[in-house]
């Protein structure tokens, strides 16, 4: 199984009542995929807290599930797709470094495919796009996750078995 590594613990308002719309304007792409819409993915009046993204990267091909029980045993939740369109509008550059998917509960896609948000650079210019749920990433991707927004400072360094371990 691949290690995780925390790399980075980034902070992100709440949702603050604008539309999907308005957050992918916000995010200022120069591509967001034609399906990341209100009608997709509605802005819920209950979403997300101001909170933290924690992204891990891993060190071998990674699948979701894999992905989300080693977040699990580091103690942090799934993201819901609202973190990654706020996200996206807070961090810009963080996606010029490495593509960041957003495991939340995936959306069954047109054509059959569980997808879930995923924000990347390409040809010098950042995106917002769906990737699917069901796929292995190879290393160089990072994976969002989230935990309350303050709590416990995440090492650069940290994996799952340093996180048990108290040290």
């Amino acid at each position: 199984m691949p290690a995780a590594r925390c790399v980075a613990q980034l902070p992100i308002p709440g949702v603050d009542g604008r539309s999907t719309e308005a957050l992918v304007a916000a995010g200022g792409y120069g591509y967001a995929h034609s399906c990341v819409t209100s009608e997709v993915f509605p802005v819920r009046a209950s979403a997300t807290p101001s909170r933290d993204v924690v992204l891990l990267e891993f060190d071998g091909d990674v699948r979701a599930d894999v992905a989300v029980a080693a977040a699990a045993r580091l103690g942090f939740d799934r993201p819901a797709y609202e973190d990654a369109l706020v996200f996206g509008a807070a961090w810009p550059d963080a996606q010029r470094e490495a593509p960041i998917v957003f495991l939340h509960d995936p959306w069954l896609g047109y054509f059959g495919r569980l997808d879930v948000l995923c924000l990347w650079a390409n040809a010098g210019r950042r995106e917002l796009g769906l990737e699917g749920f069901e796929s292995t990433w190879r290393p160089g991707y990072r994976f969002a996750f989230v935990r309350a927004a303050g709590s416990y400072a995440v090492r650069r360094d940290e994996t799952p078995a340093a996180a048990g371990s108290g040290t």
